[in-house]
């Protein structure tokens, strides 16, 4: 059985798949034609979970002079970053979606020369204060999301959610022709094990933007996690471990900076410009088989029909035989309670 490639509203992906409509030839205007067909659009999807952001997330590492980074190197990145995406074009869109436990939500949308480029001529302030009031607003919104989300600060992030609505946002950008967009950045600090419980969601949101050409890429600012490591695998798309790149004592001391050139890099150029580029992550990823019991690599392992999660064993930690699969709950077979003879089983009640 395959994982169904559909999304909705509700519980992430079960509905209606998200199509990418042809180009329409006969209009010179439409983005979606073969000659200004342009990727102008990004999505940017932050973790800010209430719990994280609270001390700051730590680099790996065992120098004890190394700072947190918290939640403003985390905004000045995200400034840096997307300042320097509307320098390329003045055409570039983006989406800003922060998600935590309870909800996601857009921060922002918009065309980002308007509304984060400053005024080039002296004496224009309008467009300089129109620019302070966006960043302002975006930190203020980043605040009042951390908030909302304080009655559960540690739960894992409603990614599935998050994720398909930056797939329909691209989506509905490409249908109307006013912009065109294959790339979606996550900004990750979850721990390994996270997101188990949106294990089949996240898996067919990845089979759903793989069939419309998105790419969904990731930062991570912790450990890496298996779950998002395969949906950029399946998308074709760049995971970028920090703590595996960003090792040595001056990286670490200018954190952000370091971060944002790195980002600058590895997720600013377009797809057309990153066939051109030698833009190889540093280290590969394998499909070696993880289980999700104990996250431990395995060479033979039990697979569930349903979800094909991966287990270690057919029984838990405590002896027990595994009768539900802890990704999915659905029902897995049931050993033969108590083995009996032919002649002692009762056909009068069937």
């Amino acid at each position: 059985m395959k994982p169904y490639i559909s999304a909705s509203a509700d519980d992430g992906p079960g509905g209606e798949a998200f199509p990418v409509e042809a180009a329409n030839s006969d209009n010179p205007t439409d983005l979606g034609s073969s000659k200004q067909k342009l990727e102008q659009t990004i999505v940017l999807i932050v973790d800010l979970t209430p719990a994280v952001w609270v001390n700051g997330v730590p680099p790996l590492s065992k120098s004890q002079n190394v700072s947190r980074l918290q939640l403003y190197n985390l905004y000045n990145i995200m400034y840096r970053f997307i300042k320097t995406y509307a320098i390329m074009s003045s055409s570039s869109r983006c989406c800003i979606i922060a998600t935590h436990s309870s909800e996601s939500r857009i921060l922002y949308e918009g065309l980002v020369s308007n509304d984060w480029l400053t005024s080039s001529f002296h004496g224009v302030s309008t467009q300089n204060e129109h620019a302070d009031a966006t960043m302002t607003g975006i930190w203020r919104s980043m605040l009042d999301f951390i908030a909302s989300g304080a009655d559960s600060p540690s739960g894992d992030p409603q990614l599935t959610t998050a994720l398909s609505m930056g797939l329909l946002y691209l989506n509905r950008l490409n249908k109307t022709g006013t912009g065109y967009g294959r790339r979606i950045l996550l900004f990750d600090v979850s721990t390994p094990d996270g997101y188990k419980s949106q294990y089949i969601g996240l898996m067919n949101v990845a089979f759903t933007a793989s069939k419309s050409h998105v790419s969904i890429n990731t930062c991570a600012f912790g450990q890496s996690s298996r779950i998002l490591e395969q949906l950029s695998d399946i998308t074709n798309a760049k995971y970028l471990s920090l703590p595996k790149i960003l090792k040595s004592e001056e990286d670490l001391q200018n954190y952000d900076q370091s971060i944002s050139q790195l980002l600058a890099f590895w997720f600013l150029p377009s797809h057309s410009a990153s066939e051109h580029l030698s833009t190889q992550l540093p280290f590969d990823f394998s499909n070696t088989a993880v289980c999700y019991c104990h996250y431990s690599t395995v060479d033979i392992a039990f697979i569930c029909p349903c979800c094909f999660a991966v287990y270690c064993s057919e029984t838990e930690d405590n002896g027990k035989y595994r009768i539900f699969c802890f990704i999915c709950n659905s029902r897995l077979t049931k050993q033969l309670i108590k083995k009996k003879m032919a002649g002692d089983a009762d056909f009068s009640k069937t």
